[in-house]
């Protein structure tokens, strides 16, 4: 109850140091555009009595959208990048609720610009106080302040997991004092404290006020004792998820109707992530086309006159969530190609593959017109490299998590090819890559490996 009491405290202090640095931010910007940075240039100086009695609308709007927020998170398990995500979404909130305001104020003329500068300020000011206050605290844990005593129920890999990740954060603060468990277990390298019926004791003997209940997912019977145990005490109890066994692409808690869900396989290309993804498509799909005019004169010509035939190739890929679309490629192959074999991976020497086919291939200059498969959204410029249903059916069925590559769009150039895993080489390499894609997007990860493809990912021994 002390620790509960002193994060009220806390919180409530941290809010009105907010609302203090956002009224000071109102006012600085209203220097800095007037006084400092006068671009561009106004045509006449606001009076300052306008913008200060305004700044007490500024505060209280202030305080409703950073409660929103959720700015006063009281769980100290609470990732920089979340507070971060938190601080740039309140004050993007704020600021549109200001600028909609202005437009029904009509008693004064407020500076757009002025307000761009307000929230630029209030940004750096709020990130920089909170990132003080986190070290602050950070520092205080190792010197043995602001500690919580932690219990661990559980022995097998998710008590593992979750021992490691307290270990590998000391600034959190959370002092193990051991676990409980059927068994005991050596190697999580905690003291062993007994079994479950131990807890009561334990919690009061060892002074604990966080128990984190981490059973593997054969366990979950034990959970009911330990439920019905713990609902006697008042400690905080965190129940950590089994995912461990099963692999886990950007994993969520969801709320259906108050019910809480785990949502454990699903593209990490959503929201606004899936806007600025498509963004970079569309620009370096559309550079592409117009750098290569060359290539979309001469490589026709070329395929006329060494074989008879079009010049594009239709083939049916499997793509995003498993849907299936026609990928357009230059015919690299004779026409009757596959007409007594079938689906078959292309051979090194390869009879089928003709003169000019055989170098666009190596080059990779056959997949040129996958850029109108980037515009059209069938394909992205980054992502896993498409495959044909037909060879997939086995595919799923030998390699594990084969079909987790399904979970983003397909790639003209991959992490996977500029490693050299292209062609006909390792499949479970290319899913091993495929996956760590999966699991570390970002679109610089993506303008990296794009980068990387200009000089080591569209020339390749093994493509032919």
């Amino acid at each position: 109850m002390i620790f509960k009491k002193q994060s009220q405290v806390f919180m409530t202090l941290l809010f009105f140091v907010d609302q203090t640095i956002l009224w000071g931010s109102w006012l600085l910007a209203y220097w800095t555009r007037f006084h400092l940075i006068d671009y561009p240039q106004a045509e006449s100086i606001a009076p300052f009595a306008g913008y200060f009695e305004i700044s007490w609308v500024v505060v209280l709007f202030g305080a409703v959208t950073f409660i929103y927020a959720r700015m006063y998170h009281p769980k100290r398990i609470f990732h920089y990048r979340g507070e971060a995500g938190a601080i740039l979404r309140a004050n993007l909130l704020l600021w549109m609720a200001l600028l909609g305001a202005s437009f029904f104020y009509r008693g004064f003329s407020f500076s757009r610009v002025q307000s761009l500068h307000f929230l630029l300020i209030s940004l750096l000011l709020i990130s920089a106080y909170r990132g003080g206050v986190r070290y602050t605290l950070a520092w205080m844990r190792t010197k043995g302040r602001n500690l919580r005593y932690v219990l661990v129920i559980g022995a097998s890999n998710t008590a593992s997991m979750i021992v490691s990740k307290i270990r590998e954060n000391p600034g959190l603060g959370l002092v193990m004092r051991g676990y409980l468990a059927k068994q005991p277990n050596e190697a999580l390298g905690l003291e062993y404290l007994g079994n479950y019926p131990n807890i009561p004791e334990v919690i009061h003997s060892q002074g604990i006020d966080q128990v984190f209940v981490a059973l593997d997912s054969d366990q979950q019977s034990d959970l009911g004792q330990i439920n019905q145990l713990l609902a006697e005490e008042t400690v905080d109890f965190n129940l950590v998820p089994d995912i461990y066994h099963s692999l886990a692409i950007n994993p969520e808690f969801l709320d259906l109707d108050g019910m809480p869900i785990i949502a454990l396989r699903q593209s990490p290309v959503d929201g606004w992530n899936r806007v600025i993804k498509r963004a970079f498509d569309i620009a370096v799909a559309l550079c592409s086309i117009l750098v290569m005019t060359p290539f979309w004169v001469v490589l026709p010509l070329l395929i006329k006159l060494t074989s008879r035939g079009p010049v594009f190739y239709r083939q049916t890929r499997m793509g995003l969530d498993g849907k299936s679309f026609d990928m357009l490629k230059f015919r690299s192959m004779r026409t009757d190609a596959e007409a007594s074999t079938g689906a078959v991976w292309a051979q090194k020497d390869d009879p089928r593959v003709t003169r000019i086919g055989a170098l666009m291939r190596r080059t990779s200059l056959d997949e040129i017109p996958q850029l109108f498969n980037v515009l059209g959204g069938s394909m992205s410029i980054v992502g896993p490299r498409p495959e044909r249903p037909e060879l997939i059916g086995d595919f799923k069925k030998e390699i594990p998590n084969y079909m987790l590559r399904h979970k983003i769009k397909a790639g003209l150039t991959g992490w996977a090819q500029i490693n050299g895993w292209r062609g006909n080489t390792s499949l479970e390499k290319r899913i091993e890559y495929d996956i760590y894609y999966l699991t570390h997007w970002s679109i610089w990860f993506d303008l990296k490996i794009f980068l990387l493809s200009l000089f080591k990912g569209f020339i390749d021994p093994n493509a032919y």
